[in-house]
């Protein structure tokens, strides 16, 4: 179709997040070779692996964005999301069409680059600069860190353990329809500490504390392969929770505390909710943080700056949600992680009537932080628009949740498992 290009203004620019990095002048100068383009509904703006030099923005409308595994996520100019760059890894991740009448910006960064190196500082912009809103402010800390962290994930050099082979294993099996017991088990049984682990959770109160079953396979037949692989992959997970600074060590420990009891409540929840997958629920309750631990790893690099809480607190604010989503779609987890990942922290996020999983990520956080210093400036339970959609009832009279006071011992057995 015929589109009209027209220029953005420098407050149009301002809205998106790594170009706030930008100082006045060289805003201005990119407003004069940005462009704005409009597409039509079901108009295809950026082609699946597809490899061209431009950044872009949603200004108006909303996006469909398709992966090649068939994960489909919607994106409108309103949502956080929308104000970092658009389906930014390349080869393009995903194929980008409009849902509905549009308007986007388009940079090429050849332009960027230039205004970035020869038209005064801004660090870490290039399309990929990461960056929030904690007290309107940024430091070169944040910036250096993002641009390492940044530059190391875009090049598959990211800092973290792998998850072990016995997991990615088990994930290939299911997928290629493997189902028998016996196999499965055979799979779990190349590391003997994950082995362990599962059959002291298939005995677990959890499951029911029925004949005990003292074999691998046994507890593969009680858990059924889909629990299994979740369990698998939880148990997995905990390795990523480590770092070798003495100086960040009681953060990471902190994370995987609330992690873990986060992932307990979404477990709880979902079981009393047929619309939810009980596993599924605890493991992307478990991983909706893992943006803080890259930034935590990546900050024993700036031994100076991690001894000071304000600037890694900053840090952490400013990026988790944007870093985290980018690991999870790396590793090629379903769209429902990655999405949580980015959004776990958005306590109005309103999408539509029906709930989701990180609805439920959002009510868990908020009951964790009940009676904790975190959770005075946060909205109660029953503001947030996940508690209409998930239709939780009544809150007690400390506004925690009824149902979740009721169910104080399975909380507390659900994270249990994951601190087998």
């Amino acid at each position: 179709m015929d589109r009209k290009s027209i220029r953005p203004t420098t407050d149009e620019l301002k809205h998106f997040i790594p170009l706030q990095a930008l100082s006045e002048q060289q805003q201005v100068l990119l407003a004069g070779v940005a462009e704005i383009r409009t597409a039509l509904p079901k108009e295809v703006l950026i082609e699946l692996g597809s490899d061209d030099n431009n950044t872009y923005f949603l200004l108006q409308g909303t996006l469909v964005l398709d992966s090649a595994d068939n994960h489909r996520r919607e994106i409108k100019a309103d949502d956080a999301s929308a104000k970092s760059p658009i389906a930014q890894l390349r080869p393009r991740k995903y194929r980008v069409m409009a849902h509905s009448a549009v308007r986007y910006l388009v940079i090429d960064n050849a332009y960027l680059e230039d205004i970035a190196q020869n038209h005064g500082s801004a660090s870490g912009v290039e399309g990929y600069e990461v960056s929030g809103d904690f007290q309107n402010e940024s430091s070169a800390f944040e910036d250096q860190l993002s641009t390492l962290l940044l530059a190391d994930l875009k090049q598959d050099r990211l800092k973290l353990p792998s998850l072990p082979e016995v997991a990615i294993r088990i994930g290939r099996a299911l997928e290629d329809g493997v189902s028998d017991a016996h196999d499965i088990a055979e799979i779990i049984q190349i590391d003997p500490v994950i082995t362990a682990k599962l059959i002291k959770a298939a005995n677990s109160a959890i499951y029911g504390r029925r004949n005990p079953v003292e074999t691998c396979s046994g507890a593969v037949v009680r858990l059924g392969g889909d629990v299994t692989h979740k369990l698998v992959l939880s148990f997995a997970l905990r390795e990523l929770f480590q770092t070798d600074s003495a100086l960040l060590n009681n953060r990471m420990k902190a994370l995987w505390k609330h992690s873990t009891r986060v992932a307990a409540i979404c477990y709880v929840l979902a079981k009393q909710d047929s619309r939810f997958k009980a596993e599924h629920a605890m493991l992307v309750g478990l991983l909706h943080d893992i943006g803080v631990v890259a930034i935590l790893n990546y900050a024993q690099n700036f031994p100076d700056e991690a001894m000071h809480e304000e600037p890694l607190d900053r840090a952490v604010h400013n990026l988790r949600a944007e870093i985290g989503s980018m690991i999870l779609n790396k590793w090629g987890f379903p769209s429902d992680f990655v999405i949580t990942a980015l959004e776990a922290e958005e306590w109005m996020r309103n999408k539509g009537t029906a709930p989701d999983y990180c609805d439920l990520v959002i009510i868990a956080q908020l009951h964790s932080y009940i009676g904790d210093n975190k959770g005075r400036h946060l909205p109660s339970i029953d503001e947030v628009p996940a508690h209409r959609r998930l239709e939780l009832g009544e809150l007690t009279p400390r506004m925690s949740l009824k149902i979740l006071e009721q169910a104080k011992d399975q909380i507390a057995h659900a994270q249990s498992l994951l601190n087998i």
